[in-house]
């Protein structure tokens, strides 16, 4: 029998009301905090099903662009380092994780899809663990800082997720996470057509006002939120007869991220665009770093 939340999953508020133009994905409001989340509860053994079905074969394409950003993030994070330990919820194939063992840290990782975990352990990551956090938060020592990469929005118990966090993390220890934002250019031109909007696989949709209020009410201090990135390809798959898939080497937004890599004019554009998508709250993907506050 399927079954239905009553109230919302961020708050608590029992005012919560059905979004019509989303009705494939279950999607309903919440009147009191503004967030979006999916009504209906999947069942484990269909979320496990569906994750099963994820391709991480070894050919699978890693930009170098990627690797990059992963070094940075790692960077801004040194100041957290004393345990030198760092934990990846949902770490996928591994690739964070190789980054950062790279980098001299001690890596861990939990992954619901059995594939990911194989791929994890023959790239030598023995600390990664099948299943969800909920399974091996309680024998984990403390990290330094906890990792959810394009992961929350997959939860349907983000408070309970924050609690499993809490519990890994050292006094003072950080949180960095990205999201799709709910309140996307694309998703605000695209609407219930928008790729993100994706039944069992997306569950909770945020923006930054409801990204931060989920963190501020569950332990943890907001350090930065930004909210950057615009997909070329997916506008083009708007129009175009062929849909391209965005996550490979010859896709339109990587070879827009390479021209944007580049020094001068075309890295200036890149700073200008993302910056009004900042100030105006409608960039692809949420980036926020959130420190656990003292007990």
């Amino acid at each position: 029998m399927d079954k239905y939340f009553e109230n919302c999953i961020l708050c608590g508020s029992a005012s919560i009301t059905s979004m019509p133009r989303y009705q494939r994905a279950f999607l309903c409001r919440c009147s009191q905090c503004g967030f979006v989340f999916a009504r209906k509860q999947p069942p484990l053994h269909e979320l496990e099903k569906y994750y099963s079905e994820y391709s991480y074969d070894r050919e699978y394409f890693v930009s170098p662009i990627t690797t990059k950003r992963y070094r940075e993030i790692l960077q801004g994070l040194e100041p957290y380092r004393q345990t030198n330990r760092v934990l990846d919820v949902g770490c996928g194939n591994g690739i964070f994780l190789t980054v950062a063992a790279e980098m001299g840290w001690d890596v861990y990782g939990v992954e619901l899809s059995a594939k990911g975990v194989q791929r994890c352990h023959e790239k030598g990551l023995s600390n990664v663990h099948k299943g969800v956090l909920a399974d091996v938060a309680s024998v984990l020592p403390k990290m330094d800082v906890a990792i959810s990469i394009e992961v929350i929005e997959h939860i349907q118990s983000p408070v309970e997720e924050l609690s499993l966090i809490r519990r890994a993390l050292r006094p003072g220890g950080a949180l960095y996470i990205t999201t799709p934002n709910f309140n996307s250019l694309l998703r605000l031109y695209k609407r219930e057509k928008s790729s993100d909007i994706a039944y069992p696989e997306h569950l909770s949709y945020y923006t930054p006002r409801t990204l931060k209020l989920l963190m501020e009410r569950n332990g943890f201090a907001t350090r930065r939120l930004e909210c950057t990135g615009f997909s070329i390809t997916q506008l083009r798959n708007t129009f175009a007869p062929e849909k391209q898939n965005p996550f490979t080497g010859s896709s339109t937004d990587e070879q827009v991220r390479v021209a944007l890599e580049r020094e001068g004019v075309m890295k200036f554009i890149k700073s200008l665009l993302n910056g009004v998508l900042h100030i105006t709250g409608t960039g692809n993907s949420l980036k926020g770093l959130f420190e656990l506050s003292p007990p």
